[in-house]
């Protein structure tokens, strides 16, 4: 896979892709057995993105944010939303032979929080690359490591980065911190 994903003006068609929905529990083993905590959303029913059913699987990366809990004592701020880069694979898991397509999203930073059931906004900026199976959980952290840095090296570019996070930024990402 390149370093960087796409041109430094930012995102190309048919990108942005949005998607939100309440933090749904998953499979458990994120946290627990690759240290990489993820949180899953909707793929299917009423409450799924429309265009997820078609969408390519494969690890995508872009910019969540998420609602602060209503009985969290509030951010330093007092803002609801907070935005934090991401990368998500959206597709069946090959290594855990998943026969149930998830959408999971690991948001690149630590919260200190239990978030599920709590409303989470995605902006998926661009595609890193198809999912594959590994032949050790080792190789799968490592991939995973890998399109982590490809993700934030990306989107240290302005051209891939909501204004909202600082004048730096050329992407409109107020869908991601508008109030519901």
């Amino acid at each position: 896979r390149p370093p960087l994903i796409g041109p430094d003006s930012g995102p190309s068609p048919p990108f942005p892709l949005l998607m939100s929905g309440k933090v749904l529990s998953g499979f458990g083993r994120g946290s627990s057995e690759l240290g990489i905590p993820t949180a899953n959303l909707p793929v299917d029913g009423p409450e799924a993105a429309s265009w997820i059913a078609d969408a390519k699987s494969g690890v995508y990366f872009g910019w969540a944010s998420l609602a602060l809990p209503d009985e969290g004592k509030g951010w330093e701020d007092g803002k609801k939303w907070r935005v934090w880069p991401m990368v998500m694979s959206i597709g069946y898991n090959p290594f855990y032979k998943n026969t149930v397509r998830s959408a999971e999203v690991h948001v690149m930073r630590r919260i200190h929080f239990d978030f599920r059931g709590h409303e989470m906004r995605l902006m998926i900026l661009g595609y890193i690359r198809e999912e594959k199976d590994y032949p050790s959980m080792e190789a799968l952290i490592e991939d995973i490591k890998i399109d982590r840095d490809v993700a934030r090296r990306s989107l240290e570019r302005p051209g891939w980065m909501p204004r909202e996070l600082g004048e730096e930024g050329k992407l409109d990402g107020s869908w991601l911190v508008r109030p519901e």
